[in-house]
């Protein structure tokens, strides 16, 4: 015999589940118990936000699902944050939710209240596990959906008297089974003609080539045929090398080069029609242009294009790519005017670039930093680059290192965050070094919300509800256990953080910056 929350916890195992994020509270001392017992570890955090985070950018980096357990109430309420990203991102996570006894509930026991209809609406599968007997059940029903295509996170509620309770199942646990293949994509052999009839095709490769597992094969076909390729701003890389067929980020705040509206023949990969591509709608796309849909069928596609003769497009890769690099030569030159008032977001940039390697997992949290390394750090897009995703939400960077770290403990990590994204969870500084978690974050601070305080000046001459005050950062680090290091200069930007990567500790570089976006 044994209770439903050992069962539980077993039929994780099974499915390679190794820890969960967590923060102690009410409805979760028998999940604690067996998961202690099970040897799963436990990452706990101060704020179930991140436990949220660090569930749903696991799941990002791993493509399963990251899992996260947190008490009943408002803590419910504010792990949502990281499953409304996963459901923006379409990552796959299991948010677990303890709660009272099913046998009070609705009767005003503590912390009493429908959790499965909040998280219905952000979540692919939600429920409240009402009978210890089907634990095996339920949990493959939402590990299942989690996973399948398109993933997303899920979640479960359960009541401490179901935890509790002695079970013993009637037939072995089962592993969570294969997604389902994606969804028909348009006929190999229409995409084909339609590319064989084409002038200046462009390729938007979205989250879900690197969900499907398509980026090599994705950008093999873009290669082989010399067809421009962009990604939706936030959306999942898919260029894991440098390519001359990468043009960059669309949708950003701060423009792009001119292809999407000149394209004639637009294969969406993966990505949704959504604001970043203008809905697809005439006047951000060519009227005549034709809209094709591929995710994972690129061989088939490339033999398809093979049998009809199709020619590479090199003049047009070679315009789209003058256009590309006129278009950063500008951001680069914003950047310089802006830099002769003192260390710039830029200067941090070119160190980033000097230090990245292949293996590095890079984090991007926050708005105007975030806009310049994407225009910027612009000749690969690969999938262990993690943004904010398509919820544009900032704060999330930490909590992300961590999950990056569990998920590659010998690859460098390195977390590029602005101040105020930074400072939304900074005690959790003090739980990724507890629990020996090492990062290196890059702390760009302008003292303020700085893309929306530019837009603030350009619209009323003022910030308004936009500016922040000065932090110490770097001793901020060091009173939660972690390194600090402050950059005043340009040249010791590249200094600190090799010397950050070099040690195993949690290392906060905190540069002051002139404010200013591309």
């Amino acid at each position: 015999m044994m209770t439903a929350v050992e069962w539980f916890i077993e039929g994780l195992r099974v499915r390679g589940v190794e820890w969960m994020a967590t923060l102690c509270g009410h409805g979760l001392d028998p999940l604690y118990h067996a998961a202690r017992r099970a040897g799963l570890r436990l990452i706990d955090t101060r704020n179930e936000q991140t436990a949220g985070y660090i569930a749903e950018y696991a799941g990002r980096l791993t493509r399963r699902p990251g899992v996260c357990a947190v008490s009943s109430g408002v803590a419910h309420v504010n792990a949502l944050t990281g499953v409304v990203n996963a459901y923006f991102d379409g990552s796959p996570m299991l948010l677990v939710s303890g709660a009272g006894a099913l046998r009070t509930a609705g009767m005003g026991h503590f912390q009493d209240f429908d959790q499965v209809a909040l998280a219905s609406s952000v979540t692919k599968y939600a429920r409240g596990i009402d009978c210890a007997d089907r634990v095996p059940q339920i949990l493959g029903e939402a590990w299942d959906v989690a996973t399948a295509y398109p993933p997303g996170p899920v979640h479960l509620t359960f009541p401490m008297d179901i935890q509790t309770s002695q079970i013993e199942p009637s037939r072995p646990l089962r592993r969570g089974t294969s997604p389902p293949p994606a969804p028909g994509e348009d006929d190999p052999q229409v995409c084909a003609a339609a590319l064989r009839e084409s002038e200046r095709p462009l390729i938007v490769a979205g989250s879900g080539v690197y969900y499907e597992g398509a980026a090599s094969a994705m950008l093999d076909f873009a290669e082989r045929y010399s067809i421009p390729v962009v990604v939706p701003i936030w959306d999942r890389g898919s260029v894991d090398r440098p390519s001359a067929t990468f043009m960059g980020v669309i949708g950003a705040a701060t423009g792009g080069p001119r292809l999407l509206v000149e394209a004639d023949c637009i294969v969406m990969a993966g990505a949704v029609s959504d604001y970043r591509v203008g809905f697809l709608q005439p006047g951000a796309v060519n009227e005549e242009a034709r809209i094709l849909a591929v995710t994972a069928a690129w061989e088939k596609v490339e033999a398809a294009c093979e049998r009809r003769g199709l020619k590479p497009f090199r003049a047009w890769l070679d315009e789209a790519g003058r256009r590309r690099d006129e278009f950063r030569r500008t951001v680069e030159e914003t950047g310089r005017r802006q830099a002769q008032q003192g260390t710039h977001a830029i200067h941090i940039i070119g160190a980033l670039r000097e230090v990245l390697t292949d293996e590095t997992v890079l984090l991007i949290d926050g708005g105007s930093i975030g806009q310049w390394a994407h225009q910027l750090l612009c000749d690969r897009y690969p999938g262990h680059w993690l943004t904010c995703g398509r919820s544009a939400v900032v704060g999330w960077g930490i909590g992300g290192a961590m999950a990056a770290r569990l998920t590659y403990p010998d690859r460098p990590v390195i977390l590029l965050s602005g101040d105020g994204a930074f400072t939304f969870n900074v005690a959790e500084l003090e739980c990724a070094a507890r629990q020996q978690l090492p990062f290196v974050a890059i702390v760009a601070d302008d003292q303020g919300w700085g893309i929306t305080r530019a837009g603030h000046m350009q619209q009323f001459g003022e910030p308004i509800a936009s500016s922040l005050g000065p932090i110490a950062i770097d001793r901020l680090a060091e009173s939660l256990g972690a390194r600090g290091v402050r950059v005043n200069e340009p040249r010791g930007i590249r200094p600190a953080i090799e010397q950050a990567l070099a040690e195993p500790a949690v290392t906060v570089v905190h540069v002051p910056i002139v404010g200013g976006n591309p």
